[in-house]
Order: structure tokens, then sequence, then C-alpha cells
């Protein structure tokens, strides 16, 4: 199920972190679903390309390279005290270790694992407020409902809220997001051009669009039957 959401340019917008789907995150611009990451490195080209650009000057810094080797350090001392001998915690004379050393990386361990359940906590609600959420109310050609929380005072999810201001006012061909709905939007146009509603360019424009949504319906996630298997029945 597809919760992508776009800016007025047609960009992917960002996620928040706790969003479930949020896996992949390009630096400077956000967090990314993982179908979502080739089209955001598209959109966000240029900010990405700029970021690295100024990483890899920072590194070149000597503070990029003080920070650069103790952060590969901390993640050494990390996995150390994961594989910790009861023995090996303490100092060797069976006392707590309270060199200010080893507090400094023990106590930003414990500060890193709080967060890092916080945000485990937090993605945990958010999955079960989506889970919560009212379903968009259309109903596919084949009778399966949409799967995709709808938009707030809407009744329809945003990419069918999209696909309804979308109508034609002269012949509307229908939603063809799937194999069954193309083919009535063809049976629509056959009817069109027996009454003779249409002239023959209209018919010919109509037939290429029909065409080309045949083809992209195989790479849309809004009329998948995943998706319609996980609404509301």
């Amino acid at each position: 199920m597809s919760t992508t959401k776009r800016d007025g340019q047609g960009r992917i917008l960002p996620r928040p972190q706790d969003d479930p789907e949020a896996k992949v995150h390009l630096h400077p611009v956000g967090w990314f679903a993982d179908y979502e990451e080739a089209e955001a490195r598209e959109n966000y080209a240029r900010e990405i390309w700029s970021e690295q650009l100024v990483r890899k000057n920072w590194e070149n810094r000597e503070v990029g390279r003080l920070c650069t080797e103790m952060y590969q350090k901390f993640q050494a001392y990390k996995a150390f005290v994961e594989k910790w001998h009861p023995y090996d915690a303490g100092r060797g004379d069976g006392q707590p270790v309270d060199f200010p050393e080893h507090l400094l990386f023990s106590d930003a361990l414990v500060e890193y694992e709080q967060k890092r359940q916080a945000l485990a906590e937090s993605a945990r609600q958010s999955l079960e407020k989506a889970r919560q959420a009212a379903r968009c109310e259309h109903i596919h050609t084949d009778g399966r409902q949409c799967g995709s929380p709808r938009m707030k005072d809407h009744t329809l999810c945003y990419m069918h809220n999209r696909m309804a201001e979308a109508k034609a006012a002269k012949l509307d061909l229908g939603p063809m997001e799937d194999a069954d709905s193309i083919q009535l939007g063809i049976k629509k146009l056959q009817a069109a051009v027996i009454d003779g509603t249409l002239d023959a360019s209209q018919v010919r424009q109509l037939a290429y669009l029909i065409q080309l949504a045949a083809w992209n319906v195989r790479g849309t996630l809004f009329g998948s039957r995943e998706q319609g298997e996980q609404g509301v029945r």
C-alpha cells in the first residue's frame, strides 16, 4: 500500500523519521520508503550532490577526520560491550568502572538505547494509528475496496481523490487502475465510437491513453491486489 505524498511540483515529500516505511535516509533531504528511493534521488539530485560535496570537504578537514575516527572507535566499543564477559565489565579489581573515559562511552550507549527504544515505540504507535485509520471508499471494478487511509475530511485516499478530480466531463473512461477497469474503459470508448459522440482524432487520442494506462498499471501500487486485501471488507 503506497502512502507516498508529493509537493506542488510533483516531487516525493520526505517522511517523518518515525514513519514505519521510512527506511532510506537521503541526507540532507530526509527519510523515504524503499520503493521511493530511486525517484527521490532523481528528484533531489541537486541537494544530495551538494551535500556530498560539503561532507567530502568536511571529512578532509582536521575536525572531520577526528570525528570520523571517534565515531568508528565508538562503534567498535559498542560492539565490544555487547559481547562483554562479566569480568571484562569491571576494572579488574571487582569494582564498577568509574574512569571518565569509560563513563563517556557508557553514558552515550545508554542514551542511544533509550532513543532507539523511543523511536521504536513511536513507530509502533504510528503503525497502530494507521491500521485504525478510516479507509478510502473507492471500490475497484472487481468489488474490492481500496486499502489506503482516506484523506482528512474526504472519503477517498490521496490518489483516488486526484483521479476523481481528473474526471472528464464529456467521456469518463473510469479509473483505469487495473486490468478490469481498463477493459471497462475500452468498452466505454467502443460505445462512444458506435454512438458517434467522438471524432476520429479524439478516438485515436483516447485509444493511446488506454494503451498507456495498460502499460503503466504494472508499475502502480494503488490498484494492486495486495492493497485491496488490506482494505476494509
